[in-house]
């Protein structure tokens, strides 16, 4: 009977060692320094990045003004008819738009809110690609959760089949509980298969999307706990570091630097230049200053009015964005609440069905009960344990996911190359 109180305890053991290990610390997300290298060597981040730097670029030469000098050149003949003559003549010709100081000004203004949207959308690269690892590295967790729980299910299982066969051999069980035995360690090996490949899938996905970052977590789990501090402080949080809202804004600004600059160039276009030229065969010499006004027309102020107007629906849109993404904050929390009474109600059950697990097993190994009666309980057991563990790793995922939002989790902050300054948008 020796084999039978061995396995009574590696029931007990079983569904009660995962339950209980859950109040422990461990560290089960990536190293914040790891995490910051994967996210800004991510695709989406490193096309971000790039387009951050040729706006950088353009702005510059925003700010530089784009008026370039403008040579000309030409020849002719002159023919005199009395008395009957030619003669060759030639002139050169340097000139160049001036630009006002309203609009560089405009020009300045302009370039400014060019380069800060091109921040801002980095910024918003470095967040939606910091959700992304959270989602992957989350699902291969929880797949690699269920791995483990099967592994322990396999291990009962065969300690189940030496158990009939003991029982088998003194007489105290029918051959028949045996094809039960086999078929339960049968179904558990499959799932156990099934398991590691998912795990295995996802694993990489994961390192795929983010080839530089160590897979590597512990095995226990905390107990996932309830949001701190009151709702309105989270969501002032999430507002104050949100870059689909930064960009929005910043979107706003491009538009209405842009309808300022438009409304400068209403205004006249003056070139100046200076001219040479020969003529009458190097009899005559002239030299002087050019002075040219381009007239602007009606284009121009049609183009500063839609200008204006798009200004006036992107801030529009950057008020609603606001709203919606207070709303959607305020959801977060609440529902990342739920998520740990969920867990709590989970584990619960979990519990009561590993310790009816362990009475079936125990009632067993006495003589009383029947095989099918313990196989049922451990089903019910497994199928609670899995039940709480996928809760769990939803609240503690809800949990991550209000720290990244609020910049509580990684720096995602876009630093500048040159001096490594963090710069907030």
């Amino acid at each position: 009977m020796k084999a039978v109180h061995t396995l009574s305890l590696a029931l007990a053991l079983a569904f009660a060692a995962p339950i209980l290990s859950t109040a422990a610390y461990a560290d089960y997300l990536p190293d914040p320094v790891a995490a910051e290298a994967a996210l800004r060597a991510s695709p989406m981040v490193a096309q971000a990045r790039g387009e951050f730097a040729a706006q950088s670029l353009r702005s510059e030469s925003l700010r530089r003004g784009r008026e370039e000098w403008v040579l000309g050149a030409d020849a002719l003949q002159r023919r005199i008819d009395t008395p009957q003559d030619r003669f060759a003549e030639w002139g050169v010709a340097l000139s160049r738009p001036l630009r006002l100081p309203g609009r560089a000004a405009a020009d300045r203004v302009l370039a400014g809110a060019l380069t800060a949207h091109a921040e801002a959308s980095y910024g918003e690269a470095m967040h939606e690609s910091g959700r992304q690892l959270l989602a992957l590295w989350f699902d291969w967790l929880n797949e690699a959760g269920q791995t483990r729980l099967w592994l322990a299910q396999v291990s009962l299982a065969e300690q189940q089949l030496a158990t009939v066969d003991a029982r088998i051999r003194l007489g105290e069980a029918p051959r028949s509980e045996r094809v039960n035995a086999e078929a339960a360690l049968a179904q558990a090996r499959l799932q156990q298969q099934q398991a590691a490949t998912r795990e295995q899938r996802a694993r990489s996905r994961l390192m795929a999307q983010y080839p530089g970052l160590p897979v590597t977590a512990d095995d226990t789990l905390p107990s996932p706990v309830e949001p701190a501090g009151p709702v309105e402080d989270y969501v002032s949080a999430v507002l104050a570091h949100n870059h689909e809202l930064f960009r929005a804004r910043r979107q706003a600004e491009v538009l209405r630097a842009s309808a300022r600059q438009l409304a400068s160039r209403r205004s006249v276009d003056p070139t100046v230049g200076v001219f040479y030229k020969n003529e009458l065969g190097g009899s005559e010499h002239q030299l002087g200053v050019s002075v040219g006004l381009t007239l602007p027309g009606s284009a121009r102020r049609t183009d500063q009015q839609a200008a204006e107007q798009l200004s006036a629906t992107a801030e529009e849109a950057a008020i609603r964005l606001e709203q919606r993404l207070r709303q959607e904050a305020r959801a977060d929390f609440e529902a990342a609440a739920a998520q740990v009474a969920n867990w709590q109600q989970a584990d619960h059950a979990a519990k009561s069905l590993a310790e009816a697990a362990r009475l079936a097993a125990r009632a067993y190994s006495l003589g009383e009960g029947s095989l099918d009666q313990v196989l049922l309980n451990r089903r019910l057991a497994l199928e609670g344990q899995l039940n709480a563990q996928q809760a769990q790793f939803a609240a503690l995922a809800a949990d991550a996911r209000l720290k990244l939002d609020a910049h509580r989790l990684w720096p995602l902050d876009v630093a500048a190359d040159q001096d490594g300054e963090h710069a907030h948008p």
